[in-house]
């Protein structure tokens, strides 16, 4: 154990022995005795060996002091060092972390700004269709009454004016949404980059006070001064700020992402329902076209069939009328002959041969007369009901080509070039995401359905063509068809080489 400073090896107080021997010294000197004398020379002598003593255990205290000084502050200069080093590092880590999320944040903000143009561009191009779409309406307001009808086209039209009117409301919510949504990334970038300056800074006056030397001199740690008063965090504290700067950027992130994800499937699905909607607006069109030109056709070809009637039926008035006025002359004969036989004196006054041949030409010719007259007057009455419904079907027909012009109008405003081609661009010909196989597949079906519409529109005119043709065929052989039911007759008795004349052969000289 070190000797205690102050206190001789007996433990000996050292400062009050000398004020004892002092004491003792400043007394008046005379005659002593020698015990006295010896006394003094051996106190004196205790006194040295106490004050070397005191002097070797002040040098040896000193040493130990010394040695554990330089000890304990090589120790905390270690100390500090390690402390600095792990500070350093862990702001480093914590650094590293802010930029990488920070360049996450920004990252997200400049997706959520592309994003929001590609909604905006979205949003023209819906407005764009809808303008056409209201463009539509209102050209098709304008057919005539007969032709304003809810059809396909009309009620495509109404879903997809419904339709595009519901997803700009939705767009419209989702551009909010994405610029709330960069607003908070815009305010977690902004505390991101705060700490992320801070840490920056914090690490070069730490980096400065590591550099400082031993010497004394402040070297690079001269400029930096304290800038404000703060209070002085803990540890905890100080990480956790980090640490919930770094969890709302990684929430504002991740919440950013599924924005646009939701967004993204929304503008997917919107797409997915005007791409069939379209599609099934210009089948609705063309359908709505080849009908209207079809009742057109029928209606004219109806009209003519109409006009050729009245011509036939003024041909047999006026057969009727020469008729009728052919008769008149026998019955005024047979009258007159009648009235001058009354003439005749009494005794010849008899109703004889002639009297009766001649009542009964009168009544034969009356007869016959009332009934052409009645004829005339039912064939007269007939052609006012065939000018009615000619003035009739003329007005459909005017109502039809009107709407069908319209409904060409309206097929041509998306920019096709022509009606049975689709648009350069608009939704119809948007291309999805099906697959080739599937694609060519439904491509296939539609020229199916296209073929099988075509041959049932021929077949229907060839029905029609047909009933027109056996109509025409049995007003025009009323004095033939006795010759050509005995013609047929005959005709199933004759014989081709190969054996009997087959049904279909039989049925060309069969009324």
């Amino acid at each position: 154990m070190a000797p205690s400073y102050g206190h001789s090896s007996n433990g000996v107080n050292i400062a009050n022995y000398r004020l004892l021997t002092q004491k003792k010294e400043n007394q008046q000197f005379g005659y002593r005795t020698p015990y006295e004398w010896r006394e003094e020379t051996k106190g004196h002598l205790g006194m040295g060996v106490a004050e070397n003593n005191l002097s070797s255990t002040l040098r040896q205290t000193s040493s130990i002091l010394q040695t554990v000084a330089a000890e304990q502050v090589v120790a905390d200069m270690s100390s500090v060092e390690e402390a600095l080093k792990a500070k350093l590092k862990h702001t480093e880590q914590l650094k590293v972390a802010l930029q990488h999320h920070l360049g996450e944040v920004q990252n997200e903000i400049e997706l959520c700004v592309v994003l929001r143009t590609t909604l905006e561009e979205r949003l023209n191009k819906v407005q764009a269709k809808l303008d056409l779409n209201n463009q539509r309406l209102g050209v098709r307001n304008a057919r005539p009454g007969r032709e304003k009808t809810m059809d396909d086209v009309e009620k495509t039209l109404l879903n997809q004016q419904g339709l595009m009117n519901t997803f700009i409301e939705k767009v419209k919510r989702a551009v909010g949404h994405v610029d709330r949504e960069v607003s908070q990334l815009e305010a977690v970038k902004a505390k991101l980059q705060a700490d992320l300056a801070d840490k920056v800074e914090a690490i070069q006056v730490d980096t400065a006070v590591l550099n400082i030397p031993m010497d004394g001199g402040l070297g690079e740690a001269a400029n930096l001064k304290k800038k404000h008063d703060c209070l002085l965090k803990t540890p905890h504290t100080w990480v956790r700020n980090t640490e919930d700067n770094v969890n709302a950027a990684r929430h504002w992130v991740a919440d950013s992402a599924r924005l646009r994800k939701a967004v993204r499937h929304a503008i997917h699905n919107s797409r997915m329902a005007e791409h069939d909607l379209a599609r099934s607006l210009n089948s609705a069109m063309l359908t709505k076209l080849n009908a209207t030109a079809n009742l057109k056709d029928d209606l004219e070809k109806q009209l003519a069939r109409i006009r050729d009637e009245q011509a036939r039926a003024e041909a047999q008035r006026t057969s009727l009328a020469h008729a009728l006025e052919a008769k008149r002359g026998p019955l005024q004969q047979a009258k007159d002959r009648l009235m001058t036989r009354s003439a005749r004196p009494c005794r010849e006054f008899v109703q004889d041969d002639v009297e009766a041949a001649l009542a009964k030409e009168i009544a034969h010719l009356n007869a016959v007369t009332s009934q052409l007259s009645n004829k005339v007057s039912n064939v007269d009455k007939e052609l006012a009901q065939l000018d009615l419904a000619a003035a009739m079907i003329e007005d459909n027909i005017r109502d039809k080509s009107a709407a069908l012009s319209l409904d060409e109008q309206v097929v041509l405003m998306d920019g096709r070039i022509n009606i049975p081609n689709a648009p350069p661009s608009s939704v119809a010909s948007y291309q999805s995401n099906l697959s080739t196989a599937r694609t060519a597949t439904l491509r296939r079906i539609q020229d199916l359905e296209n073929a099988l519409l075509t041959a049932r529109r021929e077949r229907e005119m060839l029905e029609s063509n047909v009933a027109h043709l056996k109509a025409t065929m049995g007003a025009n052989t009323n004095g033939v068809l006795p010759v050509l039911s005995q013609t047929a007759g005959n005709m199933n008795h004759l014989s081709s080489p190969t054996g009997p004349l087959s049904p279909s052969t039989r049925r060309l000289f069969t009324p």
